[in-house]
């Protein structure tokens, strides 16, 4: 499978999880929109920082 992890980039450059499986990231003015393989979706204030494929990880940064 090729779900990944979302991460917030927190104070001390801590990853914080908020979300597993993640299937479908969209950015859209100032959210990333995510859903998860259950139809699940979580919205968060910020901008992708980075997506490490190889890790499955996906890191979001807040302003």
């Amino acid at each position: 499978m090729c779900e990944s992890s979302a991460f917030v980039l927190g104070k001390d450059n801590q990853l914080e999880k908020v979300m597993e499986n993640v299937v479908t990231v969209d950015p859209s003015e100032g959210k990333v929109y995510l859903t998860d393989l259950l139809g699940e979706q979580k919205i968060i204030d910020g901008f992708i920082k980075e997506i490490r494929l190889m890790d499955h990880k996906i890191i979001l940064a807040q302003e």
